[in-house]
This record gives structure tokens, C-alpha cells and sequence, in this order.
């Protein structure tokens, strides 16, 4: 197994294994939102957003994963791998854009409140990460379009195949993950106000 093999799966790992976080992170959000009756709408919408970008990013590496595994097995041709990878990088790279851009202004404003190291290193971790993501999808758009333009409609439609069924398993997985991190904070808060004195309106931190 040559060196560049091995970086491509543990960047393929840690990708799955930040959306599983992201979803969780949402979960955890929406339930202590819930809990604590928060009314802020860009809050609710963050963690949404943080839900969204697990679901994507989840996709976005299993429709990789499955592409390279019907190649190697000689279920689909070397076109049909070639169109996954692009339609991967232009619809699901738009996405996972977008749900960062959210999540980034979200973990800006919480620096900006707590002022504490850990918030402001998320805070620039983030802004890191989209703005290198629309630096490379700028880079590569013109060149994916022309692979999925040129692919054949059979190839095409045997890599939306693929994809959909990528879609299906992240949408299994990641709803595990949100709905323990949901769980989570419910169970977390209802052992807080058990803990706590009536009248004191303990609360928590969360995005």
C-alpha cells in the first residue's frame, strides 16, 4: 500500500468522522435548544445547518468509498467513477459551502461572547476551512463540469446510482448520530434541573 494511498483513507476517515461529529453537534444543539425554550432563530438554524453538513459530508465520502469499491470490483467503468468523483465536488461541494458558511458566522459570534482560546480557535479553524473550500472549488469547477459534460448518459446514471445510494446509508448513519446527540442533551439538561434548586433557571451554553 503506497503513502499517497494510505493519506487518501485517513483523510477519507477523518472526513466521516467530522460529519458524524457535526450531525451529533446538532443534535446536541436542537435538544438543548428545545430544553432550555431558546427562541434565537439563527441558533436553530446553525444547528440545522451543523445536521446538514454532517448529512452531506457523510455522502460525500461514502459515494467515494462505494465509486472506488464498484470500480475495483468491475461493476462500473472508469467514466462512471470519474463522473462520481466530479458530481461529488460540484453539488455536494456547494452544499457543504454553504452549511460551513453558517456554522462559521455561528462559531464567530460565540468567540466574539466567550473570548475564550478554545471558541477562537474553532472560530478560525472554520473560517480556515471555507474559505480554502471555495478557494479549491473555484480552482477545479471549470474542469469537473467538463468530466460530467463528456460522460455518457449511461455512465451518468449508473453514478447517480451510486450516489443515491449514498445518500441513503449517510441518511441512516448520520440520523443515529443526531438523534444521540439530541437524546443527550435532553438527558444532560432534565440531570442538571434535577441537581440544581428550583427558581435558580439554570441553563447552558450551546450553538
Amino acid at each position: 500500500m503506497g503513502l499517497g494511498l494510505i493519506i487518501t483513507i485517513a483523510i477519507i476517515a477523518i472526513d466521516f468522522l467530522i460529519s458524524m461529529w457535526d450531525a451529533y453537534a446538532g443534535g446536541y444543539s436542537l435538544g438543548m435548544i428545545k430544553k432550555n425554550g431558546d427562541t434565537s432563530k439563527f441558533r436553530k438554524v446553525s444547528a440545522y445547518a451543523a445536521v446538514g453538513l454532517g448529512l452531506v459530508g457523510a455522502t460525500y465520502v461514502i459515494a467515494i468509498v462505494l465509486g472506488f469499491i464498484a470500480y475495483y470490483l468491475a461493476y462500473i467503468s472508469l467514466s462512471t467513477l470519474s463522473f462520481i468523483l466530479s458530481f461529488d465536488f460540484i453539488f455536494l461541494g456547494i452544499l457543504i459551502i454553504g452549511f460551513g458558511f453558517i456554522i462559521t458566522i455561528q462559531s464567530i459570534i460565540i468567540a466574539a461572547k466567550r473570548r475564550s482560546i478554545w471558541s477562537i480557535l474553532i472560530a478560525l479553524y472554520n473560517s480556515f476551512a471555507v474559505a480554502f473550500d471555495i478557494y479549491v472549488y473555484i480552482e477545479s469547477f471549470k474542469e469537473s463540469m467538463s468530466v460530467i459534460r463528456s460522460t455518457s448518459r449511461r455512465s451518468q446514471g449508473n453514478g447517480l446510482m451510486i450516489v443515491l445510494i449514498a445518500v441513503l446509508l449517510a441518511a441512516v448513519i448520520v440520523h443515529a448520530a443526531y438523534k444521540h446527540g439530541y437524546k443527550k442533551a435532553l438527558g444532560q439538561s432534565q440531570a442538571v434541573s434535577r441537581r440544581s434548586r428550583p427558581g435558580t433557571g439554570m441553563g447552558m451554553e450551546r450553538l
